[in-house]
């Protein structure tokens, strides 16, 4: 049975994500259709791209359509790619970067830029252009039926924090990181890889001027409840948690905030 994966910054409030469900079920109606997440913060482009990263590979064969479109009307190109691997053969949406980070793991065969019907509505892409794509490709439609060939390096890649170094003056390094991803726990990802702390029992976290002395742990239940503490999380990423707790709330951080951790660390790469 084929398989559409939706992400979305739609919310369950409005028609939005139930209208993309019923354009697929008319379009293909063997096919099911599984809803990755639509609660992406409106407009976060960026935290749709890791949230499809994080998720990708987990899938297994079908069709990704995600719509997380800030651009939606305007000139950013609408875009259909296949890939290689044993997870989803397309990837359908805005060429924003959100598909891009996901669709480059798996490894790009190839992209086209999709054709859009004279009388396509501008503001609700999702419904009148990519659920339909998504339904066809479902339904075994090729990829050059749908578009004009684009050049993979083209492809809009999505915006990208940076690691920055520094060392301290006792001879520990200082991680400069990004908060990527806050889940709906309070737990807080950071873009530093879980090997970075492998091999560390304690580790310096700064934020906002106020410092902490945390331990690395494995798991939550090796920390007493509301203490704070850093582990390589399911995604292979460090994460800043409090058992029990938020740490988003514990260090008051949002996405896009600066998290210093002081330490010694483990390849970044």
């Amino acid at each position: 049975m084929a398989r559409i994966f939706l992400v979305t910054d739609y919310g369950l409030d409005d028609e939005f994500a139930g209208v993309l469900h019923a354009v697929i079920a008319r379009l293909a109606p063997d096919a099911s259709v599984i809803d990755l997440s639509h609660g992406v913060a409106p407009f976060d482009v960026a935290g749709a791209a890791a949230l499809l990263a994080r998720a990708a590979p987990h899938l297994g064969p079908g069709v990704v359509c995600a719509v997380v479109d800030p651009g939606v009307g305007g000139d950013r190109r609408a875009v259909a790619i296949e890939v290689d691997g044993d997870g989803p053969r397309h990837l359908v949406g805005p060429d924003n970067g959100v598909l891009t980070e996901a669709a480059r793991a798996f490894g790009i065969r190839r992209a086209v830029e999709l054709r859009r019907a004279s009388d396509l509505a501008s503001t609700f892409e999702g419904r009148d252009l990519f659920a339909p794509v998504a339904a066809r490709l479902a339904t075994g439609a090729r990829l050059s039926d749908l578009g004009e060939p684009l050049d993979v390096d083209s492809l809009v890649e999505p915006p990208r924090a940076l690691v920055a170094t520094r060392a301290t003056p006792d001879g520990h390094v200082a991680l400069l990181a990004t908060v990527r991803w806050i889940d709906r726990f309070g737990n807080v990802q950071l873009n530093v890889p879980g090997r970075a702390i492998a091999e560390s029992s304690t580790v310096g976290v700064v934020v906002k001027g106020e410092d902490a002395l945390v331990r690395v742990v494995s798991t939550f239940a090796d920390l007493d409840p509301g203490t704070a503490g850093l582990l390589r999380d399911a995604n292979d990423a460090v994460a800043l948690v409090v058992a029990q707790g938020s740490a988003a709330e514990r260090f008051d951080v949002a996405v896009g905030d600066h998290v210093e951790l002081v330490g010694s660390f483990g390849p970044l790469s």
